[in-house]
């Protein structure tokens, strides 16, 4: 990413948190929260601590960083080394993402680009670049409708599992758009904060139905039957409805787990120690917004999370597949010199596939 691109991404996101810090999101018992955050062309800084979002707001506006950081653990001493900070508990926290969930779609929109020639192409990354022989070439993952939709579905799978598998209040579970491709479920009850890595990977684990026995009862009594037993009975009574019976076995498992099962990310429910995206700040890969979502069915992730400007820029797009933002259809872009709304140029900047021209 070269030094302009940097130095207009700064720009655009000092001058999104200077005017729209309010959207942040302050955690509760913040002084005891560990924060991070990445610089647009650096690592991550982290065991960071703040007293007040006073203190935070400021240091997003002179940083203007790619991404912002915050633990679902609070900490004794927050500033040290993870083996020093003194745990005190973690809220459970989930995450699902469109990469994680099979999709007919994914061959339409998954491509490869070469960050060395520019070069990019749609299907899996070759082994070297057909340009220029280099092999600093990375698989990309677009979206599109269908996975998004998708996605959605395993996060109302979660939400039926949190409440009606472990009695979660639907008030405790907030929801958020990840700011990208995917959405986190932050769980507010203090019955899960003193849960180990180990009862975390179990609870993990029961919503993903791994390793599940399920018992093909004979007959529906769905009324009575808690769990993945309800799901079992209900899968059944739709599926073999007229039917005979089938034969338990791998396969129809695998169908009952695959139609119920939510997908999320085992590696991050169990992570005690994880630093999250802040809600409400800007996602360093996207320049979309991390945001409370209110009603799953009526949130738009191609359009609501889009908060930076619509001025256009002028960029050169080195390689980019159509994608749809805030209404608007954009691309394909192959070495392209266009003019933009700054919330699609930083969509394709941050990710290094282009250049700002003006």
């Amino acid at each position: 990413m070269d030094e302009k691109v940097v130095s207009f991404l700064r720009k655009t996101y000092r001058g999104h948190y200077f005017k729209h810090h309010d959207l942040v999101e302050i955690p509760s018992e913040m002084a005891s929260r560990e924060f991070g955050y990445i610089p647009f062309g650096g690592g991550m800084i982290r065991h960071l601590s703040f007293k007040n979002g006073g203190e935070l707001f400021a240091e997003l506006v002179k940083q203007a960083p790619s991404s912002v950081y915050c633990s679902n653990a609070v900490y004794e001493r927050p500033t040290l080394q993870m083996d020093e900070k003194g745990w005190e508990g973690a809220e459970l926290i989930f995450d699902i993402d469109a990469d994680a969930i099979p999709t007919t779609c994914k061959a339409r929109h998954t491509w490869w680009f070469c960050s060395n020639c520019h070069k990019g192409g749609m299907g899996t990354k070759p082994t070297k670049c057909p340009g220029c022989q280099d092999q600093a070439i990375e698989q990309v993952h677009w979206s599109c409708r269908e996975c998004l939709n998708t996605t959605k579905e395993h996060v109302k799978r979660l939400v039926d599992f949190l409440q009606d598998d472990f009695g979660i209040d639907r008030q405790d579970i907030q929801l958020y758009f990840s700011g990208n491709r995917g959405y986190h479920a932050h769980v507010h009850d203090e019955r899960f904060d003193a849960a180990d890595p180990q009862m975390r990977a179990e609870i993990a684990n029961y919503i993903r139905g791994s390793g599940l026995n399920l018992k093909v009862q004979d007959r529906v009594t769905s009324h009575v039957e808690l769990g993945w037993s309800r799901r079992t009975s209900l899968f059944l009574a739709k599926a073999t409805e007229g039917t005979s019976r089938p034969k338990r076995n791998q396969k129809l498992t695998n169908q009952i787990v695959a139609a119920n099962a939510a997908l999320i990310d085992e590696s991050v429910t169990t992570d005690i120690h994880r630093v999250f995206r802040m809600p409400g700040t800007l996602h360093g890969s996207s320049g979309l917004l991390k945001m409370r979502i209110e009603s799953l069915e009526k949130f738009d992730p191609q359009k609501d999370p889009v908060v930076l400007g619509g001025e256009t820029v002028s960029v050169r797009i080195y390689f980019a597949p159509e994608f749809f933002l805030n209404g608007n259809r954009f691309g394909p872009y192959n070495n392209s010199a266009v003019q933009i709304p700054i919330y699609a140029a930083v969509f394709l900047l941050a990710r290094g596939l282009g250049e700002v021209t003006n």
